[in-house]
Order: structure tokens, then sequence, then C-alpha cells
């Protein structure tokens, strides 16, 4: 039996999509063991998002396979405000499909993925929209440099700058941040010679990024989504999950992967540390500001384009002699070339 009319009939939803948008898969199975401080760290990753950027950034975050107390622990944040949109998973699906659910939940043109360990600071949103203003084709772009992903992904940048001197290794800005990552992922230290040395990109504007991205904390164009598989994963961490939904798919429209050239996030691990809350505090939390992200060229897919340059070209950069030969065009320190070299 129905009474009445349903005033929402016929109404159109009020728009309230922006430019760009915050996704962080969330599981916490429990609170103990590795997982003992893993709300907690949470919590500052969450704030830190909102508290370090210029502009009003909405979060979503994907809870799967989380446990009763985080979801109540979860349902107060978003009351609080911190929280704009929340999806509960009662199974854990795992990652990668977690950031599926936010993905087509969102309109939004930029989508900042993370991992829920991570401190963002301040105008860490201005320097990754920067990137993407500078950088008419990238299509990834990370707040954190890290060495390791100069040739992971990104031989179309190699290829397109083959006789250019704008990608060259250059002096780490901070390698203390450099060290600080390989920290917060159990390493015991960093290569003295992979702080000296990073890779990067000038634009024509003089805005420089380094080359390549990480997977704990990206900023993708939305786009780039359509050429991922649109099937869920069956895995919930790992595999090649990574590479085929996130990786590839960036680099399919002769899409650049980049980073800042400075450090504007720190990844934190699970492990809480009382650095985090000074940091966290560090952060201006200034009045928000209007922040226009950049109209972008539209993502067309070309598989010829794609197979020379990360195919044809990506094999020959297997050789020894051309991948050596390639680091000494770029300017590589004589001194710290054979740890670099293959």
């Amino acid at each position: 039996m129905r009474e009445g009319f349903n005033r929402s009939r016929h109404q159109r939803v009020a728009s309230t999509a922006g430019d760009h948008r915050v996704i962080i898969p969330l599981y916490i199975p429990h609170e103990e063991e590795y997982y003992k401080d893993a709300f907690q760290i949470f919590s500052l990753c969450l704030k830190s998002i909102k508290r370090g950027a210029i502009a009003e950034v909405p979060i979503t975050v994907v809870a799967n396979g989380c446990s009763a107390v985080t979801h109540k622990k979860l349902l107060d944040l978003v009351s609080q405000g911190w929280i704009d949109e929340l999806l509960i998973v009662t199974d854990q699906i795992g990652k990668l499909n977690s950031i599926r659910k936010g993905i087509l939940a969102s309109d939004e043109s930029f989508l900042t993925i993370t991992d829920a360990d991570v401190l963002f600071l301040t105008d860490w949103d201005q320097a990754v929209s920067q990137v993407f203003s500078s950088f008419p084709k990238a299509t990834a772009v990370a707040p954190v440099p890290i060495h390791k992903t100069f040739n992971q992904y990104v031989s179309n940048i190699w290829l397109d700058h083959l006789i250019s001197n704008k990608i060259a290794f250059a002096k780490a800005k901070n390698p203390e941040a450099l060290e600080s990552f390989v920290k917060s992922i159990g390493w015991p230290h960093l290569n003295e010679h992979q702080k000296l040395e990073i890779l990067t990109l000038t634009a024509t504007d003089g805005t420089e990024a380094v080359v390549g991205c990480s997977h704990f904390c990206t900023t993708y164009r939305r786009e780039i989504f359509q050429f991922a598989p649109q099937e869920p994963t069956p895995y919930t961490l790992g595999g090649n999950s990574e590479e085929l939904y996130l990786d590839i798919p960036s680099t399919q429209s002769n899409g650049y992967r980049l980073s800042t050239a400075t450090n504007h996030a720190f990844h934190l691990g699970n492990v809480f540390e009382s650095w985090m809350q000074k940091e966290f505090e560090a952060i201006d939390d200034s009045e928000k500001k209007v922040l226009k992200w950049p109209k972008m060229r539209t993502l067309k897919k070309s598989y010829v384009s794609y197979f020379l340059k990360n195919k044809i070209f990506k094999k020959l950069m297997s050789y020894p002699y051309f991948y050596n030969t390639y680091l000494k065009k770029c300017g590589l320190n004589k001194e710290l070339a054979l740890k670099f070299f293959k």
C-alpha cells in the first residue's frame, strides 16, 4: 500500500562534483599485532589530507573486511566531517577491488588513490596540480619522489626525450625523505648513491618533476581507468593487480608517470612513532582557497605508439649496452655510474 506522493520523484540531483577527490581503500580486521596502530595511523592520514590541502577536497573511504569496531569509528569520522563518502563492504575484497568501487562512485577528473598510512604535508594538492599543468602528457603524479621508479613504466618518457636535455640526473632535493620512505617499508637504509642522484624531467616552463611514480600514493587522471580491466582482480593484494589496473593504463595513451621534485607526503608504515604527530601538527591549516586543476588533452589509445615505446624500446633498454648508454646521456655522475649500470 502506498499513500501520498514522493516529492523527490523527477527532481534533479544537485551536482557537487569538483575536479579532485581522494580515495582510500581500508582494511583493518582487528587492532592487534600488525594492525595495533592501524586506526591511529589512518586517522592521521585522513586528517592530514584535508589539513594539508590548499583547497577543499572530498574523501572517499572504502572499508573492506573491517571489524565492527572499525565501522563504528569510521561512522564517527563521517559525522565529524572528515569522511565525505564511506563505502562499507563486509567481505575482504582487497585493495584494487576497493579502489574500483571508489572510482565508480566518483565523478572527478583527478583521483588521488592513497594507502591508509600516508601523511600528507602542506599544499600537497597544489604541488601535484602544478605537475599536471606543466606536463600535459602527465597521467599519474605522486607527491613523493622515489628513486627506484626511474625505470619502471617510463620507457615512453625515455624515448620521447631520446635527444633531449630535458631529462637528466640531478641531486635529490630531499635525501632525508628518500631515506624515510625506505625505512617505512622495512629497509634498514638507502644506499648512498640512491640519495645523491635522481632522474628528473624539466618542462618548458621550468617546472621540474621526477621520472616515475609509486603505487602507495598517486593522483591519476580519471580517464586512464577506461584502459584498465573492467572485471575484478582475483588478488586481495599484490599479484599483478597494480600493474594491470594502475601502471599499464596510465601509459596507454603515451601518458607520463611522474612525481613532484620535492617531498609532499610521508609513508608511515604500520607502527606509530612520535615524529608522525609532530609532522601532522606542523601542517599549515590555513583558510582554504580555490585550486583550479588543468584542463587536459583527451586520452586516446594508440596501439602503434604503445607497442613502439613500451614494448620495442623497452626491450631495447633491457640490453646493458643501450641502457647504460642512455644513463650516460642523462648525465649520470661517472663516480656513481657503476652503481646504476646493468
